[in-house]
């Protein structure tokens, strides 16, 4: 199968290049279209080599601009999660032309569903949460960044900050078309303006998954440059998505409070429509669903042990009541063979003895451990113990 995506990302990766971007379908007159995933969200797509990295080599990326269109050959899907964008392919080939760099195709590519970048909002994702994410790669619109210099290390390298949702983010830039423009004059990208950004959540590192900034697509500056990547801000008349937004819902990218989740998920249990909850909230209809799923999700990861409870519930009283009957008949038979004076009875069923009370020696391990310490350590080995649970039912 072949597919083709515009590429929103060319970056650095262990030697080679890490390639990615938005599907592309073709409608009956060949006319491009965004391929989206059913929560809205654009469907990406990332080549990847059979290294153990999944680089692609630098002479193949080189041909690949940003907004070109990229026709990839015999696709094979090979998600390894969280990166689930991944796929497998025989050529990747260049196709004639780019797509028009402007806010109008930049707003089909952003992501609307995710107020976080990678679930949380630290620099990288623990290996061990890494089951929580089912994507690695976004696309975002931001009024401003800032591309700076770390030097606080042996090795000075090249960063951005901004902020998402009111949450302030800080990533190592792995574009290297931006950084070649970057390192020319740092300053003038202290302030970066209307950019977008595709971020990339990388491979395991020492147990962490880091976030990158991929691209750094249409941004404005103060200088002025012949680089199409640079938009002047001043003469762009579209309306961003994000603008658009706000002016037709309220509370349009505000953040979510708490009260406000407790209503939304009271207001839906009463069975109000998606429309009637948008007019409530003063969101569009992403924002609805998207923020319904994830209370309802989390809600549902909470209560994971309901069920759990009333069955273990059932059955260790049933367990309990069976016990003490087999207790109670077991007293019963032991007091008919004393007074019988029987020491054995048999059926088809069972054989039952009957022992009489005796004095015995028990060994105490702690006692003796004690007055021989020496003997005791020799001769008492170390076991490795099976994992196990222990439950009991509370007391009423």
């Amino acid at each position: 199968m072949d597919k083709y995506f515009i590429c929103l990302a060319n970056s650095y990766k262990y030697g080679g290049r890490c390639l990615a971007g938005i599907e592309i379908a073709f409608d009956t007159q060949r006319k491009p279209i965004i391929v989206h995933h059913p929560d809205g969200r654009p469907r990406w797509i990332r080549p990847v080599s059979n290294t153990a990295d999944g680089a692609i080599p630098t002479e193949v990326a080189n041909g690949m601009e940003l907004f070109s269109l990229v026709k990839i050959s015999d696709v094979v899907p090979c998600p390894n999660n969280p990166h689930n964008e991944d796929v497998k392919y025989s050529k990747l080939q260049y196709q004639n032309g780019f797509f028009i760099k402007n806010d109008e195709l930049l707003c089909l590519c952003i992501d609307n569903k995710h107020q976080n970048v990678f679930y949380s909002s630290g620099k990288a994702v623990p290996a061990t949460m890494i089951e929580v994410l089912d994507y690695s790669l976004m696309s975002i619109k931001l009024d401003k960044a800032q591309a700076y210099i770390d030097e606080e290390r042996e090795k000075s390298k090249y960063r951005m900050k901004f902020s998402y949702y009111g949450t302030n983010y800080d990533f190592p830039i792995t574009d290297p078309f931006f950084l070649d423009e970057f390192k020319k004059d740092p300053e003038s990208f202290s302030d970066l303006q209307n950019v977008y950004l595709t971020l990339s959540l990388g491979m395991e590192f020492e147990g962490f998954h880091f976030k990158l900034v991929a691209a750094v697509l249409n941004y404005s500056v103060s200088t002025t440059t012949d680089n199409p990547r640079f938009v002047d801000s001043q003469q762009d008349n579209v309306m961003s998505y994000m603008e658009e937004q706000k002016r037709l819902y309220s509370n349009a990218y505000a953040k979510w409070t708490q009260e406000d989740d407790e209503m939304l998920i009271k207001l839906h249990s009463k069975g109000l429509s998606t429309s009637e909850l948008m007019e409530e909230f003063g969101r569009n209809e992403g924002a609805i669903r998207s923020r319904l799923k994830k209370l309802v999700s989390e809600q549902e990861e909470s209560n994971w042990f309901d069920k759990y409870d009333e069955e273990l519930s059932r059955l260790i009283d049933l367990k309990s009541g069976i016990e003490n009957k087999i207790a109670a008949l077991r007293q019963e038979l032991m007091q008919q063979m004393k007074v019988r004076g029987e020491t054995t009875v048999c059926s088809k069923r069972f054989t039952i003895n009957y022992f009489p009370p005796k004095t015995i020696l028990k060994f105490d391990s702690d006692l003796f451990r004690l007055e021989n310490e020496e003997l005791y350590t020799n001769y008492c080995k170390p076991y490795q113990k099976k994992a196990s649970i222990v439950v009991r039912k509370n007391k009423d």
